[in-house]
């Protein structure tokens, strides 16, 4: 053995012997290192598995990457689509073996993720006793913990549930429910909290009138220490403050052309400790284009971080154009007569990673799925399709961020 490495084994041995600066070195290192560490030796594996260790883990790495998306399409059809820089790949994964469901339960829907911990539904045949079960788990860990049931579920139906977990604040979880309750028992709706901390469910204050009726409470996203809702059919949005258990309206930004708008949609998440909101405006007599906000942290406000005009993009995918032919008889024998086009795509994410250009929209499109810089203009597919079957209709709701996360559950 040459004098370097013998000084290298050295140092590692004592390095091993002193046990906090071991621990100082491992609360360093990304959750894949971790878990092939865990097959060094025994004191490894039950450093690196235990509460306090994981705890402390997950405090120090502040707002980790997300390192992929869950896509539901249909249980158990649940895809996985890699951010993988080098290997991106997309196809079923088995992440929810674990949880070992039940051969009569038909359904599994993950409701929403927050940093790491994912919210899912189990669903029953009606002839089953348990009809529904609500889980807490961690894919990374594969540890979960189920939710205890709440009462009066055919009187006051469960509209949405969500979970609020930031681990700089409490190790520990709540899961925010919001039920509607028939007028005139009461408001129409009232909301419910869970804490991993007590183990139980508690009623909030209300009534919570100003709900508008028909609200959809799609995309419930905790971000700033509240649950936000955006109901994507008018544009309306809400948010719930957790602490002061408080509701309130959150203004959208005013749309930005003066033409008429063919169709707008919304997609509203968080990434990177940002909450984000996607204005998708589809036009016919103009270029499309994609408004990209950030809401200020004191509410005052969104500030529009990018515009993506979409003919931009038309060279690098002429897939996405879809053109609107006049009447055959307005045509002539040499060309078609075209009185307008449009753009055939989804917002499926937006991702925001450490440094200046680490700033993604995820877009699915005919027959691929693709990742663009806002920032840079530079884009690239993540997954092409071998086949014709349309792709397009994922939406953002239906989209999981995955944070891989030591977070005990």
């Amino acid at each position: 053995m040459s004098p370097e490495s013998r000084k290298t084994q050295k140092s590692a041995e004592i390095v091993a012997a002193n046990i906090d600066l071991l621990i100082e070195i491992l609360l360093r290192l990304p959750v894949k290192s971790l878990f092939r560490f865990k097959c060094v030796s025994t004191q490894w594996l039950n450093l690196i598995s235990s509460p306090y260790f994981s705890k402390n883990h997950t405090r120090k790495n502040t707002n980790p990457s997300t390192s992929g998306l869950l896509i539901m399409v249909k249980y158990p059809s649940l895809m996985y689509l890699s951010l993988n820089n080098s290997r991106p790949s997309y196809g079923p994964v088995p992440v929810f073996d674990f949880l070992k469901i039940p051969s009569y339960f038909t359904n599994l829907t993950i409701l929403g993720s927050c940093n790491g911990l994912l919210l899912c539904l189990l669903v029953a045949p009606p002839w089953n006793d348990i009809d529904v079960i609500y889980v807490v788990c961690n894919p990374t860990t594969k540890k979960s913990n189920h939710i205890p049931p709440l009462e009066n579920l055919a009187r006051k139906p469960i509209v949405n549930m969500d979970l609020a977990f930031d681990p700089l604040e409490s190790p520990h979880y709540k899961v925010v429910c919001v039920r509607h309750c028939n007028p005139p028992d009461g408001p129409d709706f009232e909301i419910w909290i869970f804490s991993s901390e007590t183990g139980f469910w508690k009623t909030c204050q209300g009534p919570f009138l100003s709900f508008p009726r028909g609200m959809l409470f799609r995309g419930g996203v905790y971000w700033n220490k509240g649950i936000h809702y955006l109901d994507s059919h008018d544009g309306r949005s809400f948010y719930f403050k957790i602490e002061d258990e408080t509701l309130k309206s959150l203004s959208m930004p005013r749309m930005q052309s003066e033409l008429i708008t063919m169709k707008r949609s919304w997609y509203l998440g968080q990434s990177g400790g940002y909450l984000h909101l996607v204005d998708i405006q589809t036009n016919i007599i103009r270029d499309s284009s994609i408004d990209i906000y950030e809401l200020l942290d004191d509410y005052s406000g969104w500030v529009i971080r990018y515009r993506v005009e979409l003919s931009a993009m038309e060279s690098l995918f002429p897939e996405m154009v879809q053109y609107i032919d006049a009447h055959p008889f307005l045509e002539d024998a040499d060309r078609r007569f075209r009185i307008g086009r449009y753009y055939t795509y989804s917002v499926l994410s937006v991702v925001r990673k450490e440094g200046e250009d680490g700033f993604e929209l995820v877009l699915s499109i005919p027959n691929k799925i693709i990742c663009y810089n806002p920032r840079n203009g530079a884009s690239k597919v993540l997954v092409y399709f071998g086949d014709d079957r349309d792709r397009v209709g994922y939406e953002w709701n239906s989209v999981i961020h995955y944070i891989e996360t030591l977070s005990p559950v």
